[in-house]
């Protein structure tokens, strides 16, 4: 079974992104910000993780550079309020081990597609 974290600030959009995920039959567990999921990391070893990137505390930067040094194969998406240019969208996906990301608001379609594309990558 896949595993999959849900990284959000958001009670009522991390509530419904995990429900959405174990419809999927995906195993799930969820934080409320950066700390909280550098803890939970290591213990869950999620496949894939949906990172919010503007939530209070560590920065999306310094949450990356923590999961670098803890040598995690898991693969994230970002969610984002921000329109990326696509020399930004390049230097995104270079770091860590961003794989793609989610313009907010989303469709829940195009979060769960994308989310199936990468752990099918696997």
């Amino acid at each position: 079974m896949k595993k999959v974290m849900v990284v959000e600030d958001e009670t009522d959009l991390r509530e419904m992104i995990n429900l959405m995920m174990e419809k999927e039959a995906f195993e799930t567990e969820m934080a409320c910000d950066g700390a909280d999921f550098l803890e939970k990391i290591d213990k869950f070893e999620p496949n894939l993780v949906t990172l919010d990137v503007m939530m209070p505390g560590l920065t999306t930067k310094e949450i990356l550079e923590k999961l670098k040094e803890k040598k995690t194969n898991s693969k994230i998406i970002l969610l984002t309020v921000v329109k990326f240019s696509d020399e930004e969208k390049e230097e995104i996906l270079r770091m860590g081990n961003v794989v793609d990301y989610v313009t907010k608001p989303f469709d829940l379609d195009t979060l769960m597609n994308t989310v199936k594309k990468h752990l099918n990558e696997q």
